[in-house]
């Protein structure tokens, strides 16, 4: 069997993972982000060359992180099995185990519907936000 695109599986791996109660975002790993912001700056300076004084550019809008920017996927030939790694950023007031378990769950039947076979499913919680919006101000 073919393996499926590694693109493709990531970014329906990230939609699977968003749609988990409990998860705010993906954090993408260092490597990714430091070429996101590599593209960004470059992107900047190209528009900044080509508009010179009549460039509108919005900052941080080429900074958006790509599809599946907190998702690695990588098919291993060898045995046939993806091996995905998911990098989560939680919101707070929910048991972190229990997010991590229904991501995990939810990225192995999305990897299945890309590319039945086998899979292994990391996922790391890199942080826990909390939301401000409804704390009253203290101090």
């Amino acid at each position: 069997m073919t393996a499926a695109d590694p693109r493709s599986v990531e970014r329906a791996v990230a939609h699977a993972a968003l749609s988990v109660p409990g998860v705010a975002g993906l954090q993408p790993g260092l490597g990714r982000s430091l070429a996101d912001a590599a593209h960004a700056a470059h992107a900047a300076h190209a528009a900044h060359a080509a508009h010179a004084a009549h460039a509108q550019h919005a900052p941080g809008a080429a900074a958006a992180p790509a599809p599946g920017a907190g998702v690695r996927a990588r098919y291993a030939r060898d045995s046939g099995v993806w091996h995905v790694e998911v990098r989560c950023v939680l919101t707070e007031g929910r048991r972190a185990l229990d997010t991590a378990r229904a991501v995990r769950a939810r990225a192995r039947a999305a990897v299945n519907r890309q590319a039945p076979g086998g899979c292994v499913v990391a996922v790391t919680i890199t942080r826990i936000v909390g939301d401000v919006r409804g704390r009253a101000r203290t101090g």
